[in-house]
């Protein structure tokens, strides 16, 4: 019989050694993750109701899965690209920097498990934004100016161009809109059909025409303020000129609003 047991007790320990080797580490540590986002989510929800109907973290099919719901209705998925998200992860990757990040990515990368957020608008618009490890990786090393800085941009770019026609005034005809980036600063030019629709008009009044309709685009940010418009300057934005005009030959008006401005 000992000698049975001798023979035997190498036997299952190298068995054991061989169940343990082959089990799955990394779910229990994604799980345990997705659980910790999920809270500090719900802590970001409960702190920004007007922008946020929801937002939750689970790690489920395979994927560490984010799902939020904007409550603003000026925030059209159609209207983020895949190069902005992309520059806003990156953005708020390079803002968390710590163990939990280094956990997660290490945790994805064993298994090639990717993040996928998915953003659904108060129009029922969805889209799901996916990156790899590989990509969540090059986030953390590579400067802001090298991941997807230009296309990031132009998608920013493009998105404020669709709003441009907030900045109508109630009187006067406007002939058409036209917008600009120059030195920092994104402009809104209003063309009217003549001057006389801002005559009297001072660069205090249009400033804060301007105001009104920035400030109304943005008050319902909360605590991602400083996250959106840190994310702006990051792209080369400090800000926003309006200007009022009337075709060649007639005068304009211009006023200038830095980020630093809007309340």
């Amino acid at each position: 019989m000992n000698i049975i047991r001798n023979i035997a007790a190498p036997a299952i320990f190298a068995v054991a050694m061989v169940f343990t080797s082959c089990a799955d580490k990394t779910t229990p540590v994604l799980i345990e993750q997705g659980e910790r986002l999920n809270t500090e989510l719900q802590t970001l929800v409960n702190e920004n109701p007007q922008l946020l109907a929801e937002a939750k973290a689970a790690f489920t099919d395979a994927r560490l899965a984010v799902e939020v719901k904007i409550a603003d209705s000026l925030f059209m998925v159609p209207q983020i690209s895949e190069p902005l998200f992309s520059f806003f992860t990156a953005c708020e990757i390079k803002n968390h920097l710590d163990k939990n990040l280094e956990v997660t990515v290490n945790a994805l990368s064993e298994k090639e498990y990717p993040l996928a957020v998915t953003l659904t608008d108060v129009y029922g618009d969805s889209h799901t934004y996916e990156f790899t490890p590989a990509t969540l990786r090059r986030m953390v090393k590579s400067p802001l100016t090298q991941l997807n800085y230009t296309e990031a941009r132009d998608g920013l770019f493009a998105a404020l161009a669709a709003s441009e026609a907030q900045f109508a005034p109630a009187e006067g005809h406007v002939k058409g809109y036209s917008t600009s980036f120059k030195g920092g600063f994104y402009a809104y030019n209003v063309e009217f059909e003549n001057a006389s629709a801002y005559k009297g008009l001072v660069t205090a009044n249009l400033k804060a025409r301007a105001l009104k309709v920035l400030e109304q685009r943005y008050a319902k940010l909360g605590t991602l303020k400083p996250v959106f418009f840190g994310m702006y300057k990051s792209l080369g934005l400090e800000g926003f000129h309006l200007v009022y005009s009337a075709g060649e030959g007639a005068p304009s008006l211009k006023t200038t609003v830095t980020l630093s401005n809007i309340r």
